[in-house]
């Protein structure tokens, strides 16, 4: 099984640093790791609405390798997309829209 990292990053509003974890795990394939990534990134929205957190931006990425000791960021060749979370839902950003800058401003805030 292909090894996949997935790193959630979470700000509250008006919080001055985020929060950020990285995890590898071992998926079938691809779409497997999205979405377990977006089953995390649910649980991320109803922890807020339990807390009553309002995000400031907050996201799930999912990476192709192992890449647990690396410095990963949307620009990383590894980037597969993201999760990109608001008070309401979550909504996909595929790393072809954000390299072809549809969805970069959002996804560097």
């Amino acid at each position: 099984m292909p090894a996949y990292t997935i790193v959630t990053t979470s700000a509250a509003q008006d919080a001055e640093a985020a929060e950020v974890n990285t995890l590898v795990d071992d998926f079938a394939n691809e779409s497997e790791a999205i979405g377990y990534a977006r089953r995390m990134a649910d649980e991320m929205l109803g922890l807020a609405a339990q807390l009553t957190l309002d995000f400031d931006y907050s996201n799930v990425s999912v990476h192709d390798g192992d890449l647990l000791d690396e410095d990963l960021d949307p620009t990383h060749p590894s980037f597969i997309g993201m999760w990109v979370l608001d008070d309401e839902s979550v909504a996909f950003v595929g790393a072809d829209d954000f390299r072809d800058g549809a969805s970069g401003e959002l996804a560097l805030q």
